[in-house]
C-alpha cells in the first residue's frame, strides 16, 4: 500500500540518529527564506543550548514526557510557520469499513485559517474543498466530483465543515486540518489521559516517513468514550518539529486512521488572495 511504503522503520544506532537530528535541527539560526530548491524554508536551532544538548533532550522527552515534546512542537509551529504546501495522504475507517487511500494536494495559511484541498486520488463526493475561517457563513466551498454534478450545481456547493454531509466522508473536518490544530488535539487527549491516570506512553524508536527522519511516540489508552484510539503512533519529523504521520488503531486492534504529510514546503509566501474562489477555479454566484 502506498502509505505503508512511505513509512520505513530503522534500527540504526542512536548515535546515527542524533547525528541526523543535529544536521537538520540546529545547524543554523531560524530565518525565513523563499524559493529554496529543496522546499526547506526554516531550519531551527537553540539559542542557549548546544546542539548535542537539544538532540539529547528530544530523545529524552520522547522516552519520558510526550506532552512536553508535543507542546514544544506546537510552540515551534506557531512561531515559525505561517503557511505551507504539502501532499496529504489519508486513510480512514468509516462505519466499520477501511476506506481507500486518498491523496490530496494542500495549500494552508495560518491566519486567517485557510485551506485548499485538491484530490489527486480517490476523491469522495467532492474533489476540491476551499475553507476560510469566518467567511461564507462558516461554510466550505466544495466542487462536486465529475462534470455532471458540477453542471447540476453550477460548479460548487456550500457545506458546513462539520455538518452531516461532510462527516459522512471523513473523521476530521477540514476546519481541524493542519499541524497546530492537530497538535492541540493531541496535547488535549494526552493531558486528559495523564490527569486521569490512564496514559501509557512509550518511545517507539526511529523511523523514516517519506524519506525523512522521525522520532516515534507510542500511546495506549483504555476503552473510554472520550478517547479516540487504543494505540496511536505519532511520527515527529526530526528537522521541522511537526507530526508528519499519525496512525491509530481501535480496541479490536484494527487500523482506524493513518495521516501522512509529505513534500512539505514551509513559508512559500501564500496570501489571502491564494484562497479566493476565483484563484482556485471557482466562479461564485453573485
Amino acid at each position: 500500500m502506498a502509505l505503508k511504503r512511505l513509512l520505513r522503520p530503522t534500527n540504526r544506532r542512536v548515535r546515527y540518529l542524533v547525528g541526523c537530528l543535529l544536521v537538520g535541527l540546529f545547524c543554523i539560526q531560524c530565518i525565513p527564506s523563499n524559493n529554496t530548491d529543496d522546499g526547506s524554508v526554516l531550519i531551527a536551532r537553540t539559542q542557549t543550548d548546544s546542539p548535542e544538548d537539544v538532540a539529547a533532550r528530544l530523545v529524552r522527552l520522547a522516552k519520558t514526557d510526550h506532552v512536553a515534546l508535543l507542546e514544544q512542537c506546537r510552540t515551534h509551529v506557531r512561531e515559525n510557520y505561517r503557511d505551507y504546501t504539502c501532499t496529504f495522504i489519508k486513510q480512514e475507517r468509516l462505519k466499520g469499513a477501511l476506506g481507500e487511500e486518498q491523496e490530496i494536494r494542500v495549500k494552508f495559511l495560518a491566519s486567517p485559517f485557510s485551506v485548499v484541498m485538491n484530490w489527486v486520488r480517490n476523491a469522495p463526493i467532492g474533489d476540491q474543498v476551499l475553507y476560510v475561517g469566518g467567511k461564507y457563513n462558516g461554510n466550505m466551498i466544495v466542487r462536486p466530483k465529475g462534470g455532471f454534478l458540477q453542471m447540476l450545481t453550477g460548479g460548487y456547493v456550500l457545506r458546513k465543515p462539520d455538518g452531516p454531509d461532510a462527516m459522512k466522508n471523513t473523521l476530521r473536518p477540514v476546519s481541524m486540518f493542519g499541524f497546530e490544530r492537530g497538535l492541540d488535539e493531541l496535547v488535549k487527549v494526552y493531558a486528559q489521559a495523564r490527569d486521569s491516570g490512564d496514559l501509557k506512553q512509550g518511545f517507539g524508536g526511529f523511523a523514516e516517513v517519506a524519506g525523512r527522519k522521525t522520532l516515534v511516540l507510542e500511546r495506549h489508552l483504555p476503552a473510554k468514550p472520550d478517547y479516540p484510539a487504543w494505540k496511536t503512533l505519532i511520527y515527529i519529523d526530526a528537522e521541522h518539529m511537526v507530526p508528519t504521520c499519525i496512525e491509530g488503531w481501535d480496541w479490536d486492534e484494527r487500523l482506524t486512521s493513518r495521516y501522512v504529510y509529505k513534500d512539505i514546503r514551509f513559508n512559500v509566501g501564500l496570501t489571502e488572495d491564494d484562497f479566493l474562489p476565483e484563484a482556485n477555479g471557482i466562479k461564485m454566484k453573485k
